[in-house]
């Protein structure tokens, strides 16, 4: 039983780290400029998607966590 509330606990931090991140980041994203190039909305891009998949990373750990919580 105390395995499971560790499990779940663990699970609720990691879930709520990366809502944190997400929303953060996505908060102070800066608008881009219309003069920007091409070579600025890429860098802009792979950031963002950097940035996103650790984000779901985080929530993929969360489901993972769950389900272990569930077969232990």
């Amino acid at each position: 039983m105390i395995t499971n509330w560790a499990l779940n606990a663990a699970g609720l931090f990691l879930t709520m780290t990366g809502a944190l991140l997400m929303y953060l980041y996505l908060r102070e994203v800066p608008r881009l400029p219309e003069n920007a190039s091409a070579t600025d909305v890429k860098r802009a891009y792979e950031k963002d998607r950097r940035l996103i998949t650790i984000g779901v990373g985080l929530v993929g750990a969360w489901c993972v966590v769950q389900y272990l919580g569930v077969l232990i």
